[in-house]
């Protein structure tokens, strides 16, 4: 369990190479460049800073990851759409936290028109 009286660490080379390992390279964003979209939300009222932003394409992948950040005692910023209007989806701007990206979890899981509802993964843009 996180004990949240102590303070979060700053992500070592080691830690963002095993959560890299988890994504793979293609999803694993470490150049500033790539990062762009992720850290700054849509109005460009909030920006931040992120050694790695990570693209997840499955739940195990995800818990995976959580793991090992709860592990190393590192935060991470859940990003869905980036469409919040009070920053949250945007990490710190000391740098420290990993963006958890979801949109690769994209897809509509069940369709109930009779019923009127649908399961969606997380990454759904509604």
């Amino acid at each position: 369990m996180l004990n949240a009286t102590k303070p979060l660490n700053a992500p070592t080379p080691a830690v963002l190479d095993r959560l890299s390992a988890v994504v793979g390279p293609n999803h694993a964003l470490r150049e500033p460049a790539d990062q762009t979209a992720y850290l700054t939300e849509w109005r460009d009222l909030y920006t931040g800073r992120t050694p790695l932003v990570l693209r997840p394409g499955s739940t195990a992948e995800v818990s995976a990851i959580l793991r090992i950040a709860n592990q190393a005692r590192i935060g991470i910023v859940p990003q869905g759409g980036n469409t919040g209007l009070v920053g949250g989806q945007i990490p710190f701007e000391h740098g420290r936290d990993v963006v958890l990206s979801l949109t690769r979890l994209n897809r509509i899981r069940h369709l109930d028109q009779t019923g009127s509802h649908l399961v969606a993964e997380a990454g759904v843009t509604l």
